[in-house]
């Protein structure tokens, strides 16, 4: 098993990357809701569901259960 630092170490980059295109997807959103009229993209299910996992990744989780969280939060419940 890694240490705190080791999982740092080997997955800084990746995390870095990951979020940075996260955040480049939500900066074209705003771009593109800023240039249409249509409304309430932002309030889109499948936007909300984005949102909602972010906010579970910024949570803190005693279980790690992070990963299995946001998989059940975008599973097809019907």
């Amino acid at each position: 098993m890694l240490s705190p630092s080791q999982v740092v170490d080997e997955y800084y980059l990746e995390v870095r990357v990951r979020l940075l295109e996260v955040g480049a997807i939500m900066d074209r959103l705003d771009r593109a809701q800023s240039q249409t009229s249509e409304e309430g993209i932002y309030d889109d299910p499948r936007w909300q569901q984005c949102l909602k996992s972010l906010e579970l990744l910024n949570a803190p989780s005693e279980k790690g259960d992070r990963a299995e969280q946001i998989a059940l939060l975008f599973s097809d419940h019907s």
